[in-house]
């Protein structure tokens, strides 16, 4: 008897089946080949894996390695098995609904669960009942108000909580460690909240400014400031989370204090701070961190025609190696600068005499560790430009205030920080507009494409080009201009 491909897999599929443990329900034939809308029937009833779990409605959070489950099951908390769904014990917390603040020890063995009033629970999964864990910290109800609302914050990592209450901010360790029986207070007085912008800095909001503590040592290592004044630069944190770079500026001398006006790195792993430029009047533009945190780019330059650089930050272009905190010059008397992602490549824009005396603003491509710069163009020849950068008005920029974990803050104006070119998405090209209105396309080589002349007057470093997602377009203003 000559038996079909099919009906042998089949054949041997029981077989598999039976060896596993599990039941089929195909009534397997070795002398009739059975027809693929009857195969294709019955392949749909043998039970698989994903049918065998647990049907569990309303789960709050699994534990890391799935073999536990924390369910909703009102008016309870239940801690289930993973696999078979049956509980293994509850919680009440006497609440009109279940409270969802859980996080899961790495080892699988218990959870730490938050109550509404900032009491924390540990959550054994040997069917013990979760017992209150004491952090030493008084979450009775005031005695006045009778409000026993707590703000709460996990690190991202889980291994540090703030907990918000009474104008108290404490930070502590549930899941063990020094600061689990002796909880770190950070700040003094009422705030507006907080969140974690590393997993060791943690951004306490108050009503003129943001400040940050390193945990666990509580040490203020800067703040950024909300109020009218000195616009301060928002503060950058590595890639890396080991280091910051902030500015603190006021300039408002109050209690026979001189005016503060200085850039300085903190080490978010220990706590330390160095001030590396305090002149008045040598500005500072962040730029950013090299993708390993190595070093940290920024421009130097005058704020005022009479401006002084710092001799730690000579004008220009400069990077800023954080573990030694040595400086060296990139590029001399740059103003504007526009990277490409990997900041391997710059457009940059820096300052040229013409013949008469007067100030124009040039503009290049440049590769990051060479001397060479690669087809210049004339940015700026207008009359508005003077010696230091001193303008005949202020431009000012609308610049979008980020929290360093990315969170939207506002708007505000300040000195500009003009984007000169803009890369496209493969990092191949740069789009600019030059002083003869010439919208211009750079590739790496250097070389050199008018995609049109724009009417108008006015110097394109103060205009915005952009590129579209396929880059066969740019863009500007209201029009789109292909390119080749």
């Amino acid at each position: 008897m000559t038996y079909s491909r099919r009906v042998i897999f089949l054949v041997l599929l029981g077989y598999l089946l039976t060896a596993c443990g599990q039941e089929t329900t195909l009534p397997i034939s070795t002398s009739t080949p059975i027809s693929e809308a009857v195969i294709s029937s019955q392949a749909s009833q043998i039970p698989t894996q994903e049918t065998t779990k647990p049907q569990i409605a309303n789960i709050i959070t699994t534990s890391p390695d799935e073999s536990y489950i924390i369910a909703c099951q009102f008016p309870e908390l239940a801690l289930l098995d993973g696999k078979s769904g049956a509980k293994i014990s509850d919680l009440n917390l006497g609440y009109s609904a279940c409270q969802r603040n859980i996080r899961w020890s790495q080892d699988n063995l218990y959870a730490i669960v938050v109550d509404q009033d900032g009491t924390l629970h540990q959550w054994q999964v040997n069917g013990s009942q979760p017992a209150k864990l004491d952090v030493n910290i008084d979450f009775e109800a005031n005695r006045h108000t009778g409000n026993t609302v707590t703000i709460t914050a996990w690190s991202d990592d889980g291994n540090y909580l703030a907990i918000f209450k009474e104008c108290k901010t404490y930070v502590t360790q549930p899941f063990g460690g020094s600061l689990l029986q002796n909880p770190l207070t950070v700040g003094d007085g009422c705030v507006g909240g907080f969140r974690w912008a590393t997993n060791n800095l943690l951004m306490v909001e108050t009503p003129s400014s943001y400040i940050f503590y390193q945990v666990p040592t509580g040490v203020n290592v800067g703040h950024w400031s909300r109020i009218e004044g000195c616009i301060e630069e928002v503060p950058s944190i590595s890639p890396d989370q080991h280091w910051m770079v902030f500015h603190q500026c006021d300039t408002t001398p109050h209690f026979n204090s001189p005016p503060v006006d200085q850039y300085a790195i903190a080490n978010l792993e220990q706590g330390d701070v160095q001030v590396f430029s305090s002149t008045p009047g040598n500005y500072i533009d962040f730029i950013g961190w090299k993708d390993d945190g190595a070093e940290f780019y920024f421009i130097s330059r005058s704020f005022n025609p009479d401006s002084k650089p710092d001799p730690r930050t000579p004008f220009g272009l400069l990077a800023l190696d954080p573990k030694t905190g040595a400086i060296k010059k990139l590029f001399e008397q740059v103003w504007f600068v526009a990277f490409n992602k990997d900041l391997s490549w710059a457009f940059v824009v820096f300052p040229a005499q013409n013949e008469d005396g007067t100030i124009r603003l040039d503009g290049g491509l440049w590769q990051v560790g060479t001397d060479e710069l690669k087809n210049k163009q004339v940015m700026d020849n207008s009359d508005r430009i003077r010696v230091n950068g001193e303008r005949d008005q202020n431009f000012h920029a609308h610049v979008a205030l980020m929290s360093p974990t990315g969170k939207y803050l506002g708007y505000s104006s300040t000195f500009p920080r003009l984007r000169p070119a803009a890369w496209s998405y493969d990092n191949k090209h740069i789009a600019l507009i030059n002083a003869d209105r010439q919208l211009v396309t750079i590739d790496l080589q250097g070389n050199v494409q008018i995609v049109t002349k724009l009417e108008g007057a006015g110097a394109g470093i103060y205009g915005d080009v952009a590129w579209s997602h396929d880059d066969k377009f740019i863009i500007q203003g209201e029009k789109v201009f292909p390119v080749e």
